[in-house]
């Protein structure tokens, strides 16, 4: 019985170590910061056993399935950008009702999330303060203005951008909008 209450404890020690999704959006990254994706090696993830004649090697396989998905990342990520686009226009159109606000944070979050993984991210750094516009200010205090620039960025950076290469005018622009974000809400304060 003590062995399971110590594994509880350690889960539970364990579950307050880790960092909550919103610790990270107060997380700055200096501009000489060098972001160094590692190589991931499948092998070292994988079960080894010993392939029998005409085995396909698992390994080769999936690598070969991720090269293939990521053709696919350019049109997702268009796709992300259009639903924000329309959740921006919706927005727009209803004066940031809150079913349409909550449906563009939605949709600006799964961009936050995704753009990185997809080749974007610059445009998920401008998804991410778009975010955090969303949640710190209500709605009559909300810059429209801010909010269009923020939308009109992220479909701007998944149009102008290639994917997975160096943008540093999406950088510049990414690390501007959120300037100006933290700006406005220290202003608020």
């Amino acid at each position: 019985m003590a062995s399971r209450r110590t594994e509880e404890a350690m889960v539970a020690k364990a579950n307050t170590a880790v960092m909550d999704s919103d610790d990270l959006d107060d997380f700055e990254v200096g501009a000489d910061a060098e972001v160094i994706a590692p190589k991931v090696d499948l092998r070292k993830k994988a079960k080894q056993r010993r392939p029998k004649p005409g085995d396909i090697d698992p390994i080769v396989a999936a690598e070969s399935a991720l090269k293939e998905l990521t053709a696919s990342f350019d049109v997702w990520m268009t796709d992300e950008t259009e639903t924000l686009m329309c959740a921006w226009k919706a927005c727009e159109a209803a004066g940031f009702g809150e079913e349409q606000r909550e449906t563009l944070y939605r949709s600006a979050h799964d961009i936050k999330g995704q753009a990185a993984t997809l080749g974007f991210p610059a445009a998920g750094l401008v998804a991410a303060s778009l975010c955090n516009l969303l949640d710190a200010v209500r709605t009559d205090q909300l810059p429209r203005e801010l909010v269009r620039q923020h939308a009109l960025a992220v479909r701007a950076i998944a149009q102008e951008s290639k994917q997975n290469e160096p943008n540093p005018l999406a950088e510049l622009l990414a690390e501007r909008l959120a300037q100006v974000t933290k700006d406005y809400l220290a202003s608020l304060n």
